[in-house]
């Protein structure tokens, strides 16, 4: 399997991409174990240059792209996930997770805090996945990201427009220093919002997850868990841009994940790679300014 169609000796920096075709713990709509596959294929059928930023992405990235992860249950997905990054070294290795449901990336971004316990997560989706346990587990895709903030990792929530009482009441007691929130509604300009981020971040590292449903299902249909309103595809190219712009933070690691492809369409997964290959573009270049 290819990550990107690139072309040429391999330059730049290494992405080692992990595909977890899971979707063991999705509590809606199915096909998010098709994601890796149809996103790793989406990739390699875009163009590798970005003719508006004048960027390949090809030189500023190659891609190892490792055997596909997965399991019975969401505990031992995590569990394989874990074991395969032992081989890999957080300080130096960009890991790209391609999921797969919401709660495959757990084990990374645990991995990555261990090593930086400063690790700033930067999380785009639709829902806060802040809840305790759902339909009687805490593995949940809509946990993951209680079970990152009980590891102390420090988050900005983008995008949100669906969160329960329970997940509303936390997010009004969480310090703003390391917890913050921004619905949909409260976006602005990418620019500003990019700046907020910045400055959030700090000097910090950096990790994304993206779940694809913070777009806008007009423009990226095929996922579990739909919610109107979501995120302009102009608008998160922008803002990817406006986050590095001249420097901006360390990227570590990232994820996307709940790309649940829909047969006899290629739309979704265009759509989530070209805007993945962005931010790579944007996120590695602001590394070496």
């Amino acid at each position: 399997m290819r990550c990107f169609d690139l072309q040429g000796p391999s330059r730049g920096r290494q992405v080692t991409v992990l595909p977890v075709p899971f979707e063991g713990a999705v509590s809606y709509g199915g096909g998010a174990s098709l994601g890796p596959q149809a996103f790793l294929e989406a990739s390699c059928q875009i163009e590798s240059y970005d003719p508006e930023l004048d960027l390949d992405l090809a030189d500023l990235a190659h891609f190892a792209v490792l055997p596909p992860v997965s399991g019975p249950t969401a505990a031992a997905v995590q569990a394989a996930i874990a074991h395969v990054l032992q081989s890999l070294d957080p300080r130096q290795d960009l890991v790209f997770l391609i999921g797969g449901d919401h709660s495959v990336p757990f084990p990374l971004m645990a991995w990555y805090h261990a090593a930086f316990p400063e690790l700033t997560v930067l999380h785009l989706d639709a829902h806060a996945d802040l809840r305790d346990r759902y339909e009687g587990t805490p593995l949940s895709h809509a946990c993951i990201l209680r079970r990152a903030q009980e590891l102390g990792v420090r988050a900005f929530q983008l995008g949100l427009r669906s969160v329960c009482p329970e997940e509303m009441a936390l997010l009004r007691c969480l310090p703003k220093d390391s917890w913050r929130a921004r619905f949909a509604w409260e976006l602005g300009s990418p620019e500003a919002m990019a700046a907020e981020i910045r400055a959030f971040v700090g000097r910090r590292p950096l990790y994304i997850t993206f779940d694809v449903d913070a777009m806008d299902p007009c423009l990226v249909p095929g996922t579990g868990t739909p919610e109107p309103g979501g995120m302009s595809y102009r608008w998160l190219q922008e803002f990817w841009r406006a986050l590095w712009q001249g420097a901006g933070p360390r990227l570590v690691g990232l994820d996307v994940c709940e790309l649940a492809p829909i047969a006899g369409s290629q739309v979704s997964q265009t759509v989530v790679a070209k805007v993945v290959q962005r931010l790579l573009l944007t996120g590695l270049r602001g590394e070496g300014a």
